[in-house]
């Protein structure tokens, strides 16, 4: 459970450093807020990793499968990707309450 508390602090500080990219111009009032999509910030870090999995993806299961993945997920602001997965691990690696059953 440590270890998904750990990828819950660093997806959240992804997801934070990825909001602080989007909206520093809107801040200097030099542009609007606009999230920059998973997809491009992807493939701005490794084209050749995203080429990779599109086509690992459309080959062995559908091409189906990577339109309905872009729509869904990769097409959604990088700081909301990893908000949700720094919610969903923290979530899920969060410290159970030990319940004592031999009270009286």
């Amino acid at each position: 459970m440590a270890a998904l508390r750990f990828l819950a602090g660093l997806f959240a500080l992804i997801a934070m450093i990825a909001l602080v990219a989007d909206a520093t111009p809107w801040l200097n009032g030099s542009g609007a807020f606009a999230g920059t999509p998973f997809e491009t910030q992807w493939e701005r870090i490794s084209p050749n990793s995203l080429n990779s999995a599109r086509e690992s993806v459309s080959s062995s299961v559908s091409p189906a499968v990577w339109s309905a993945l872009e729509a869904v997920v990769i097409g959604f602001p990088t700081w909301a990707v990893f908000g949700a997965l720094a919610l969903i691990t923290g979530y899920f690696g969060r410290r159970r309450r030990r319940v004592n059953i031999f009270v009286n």
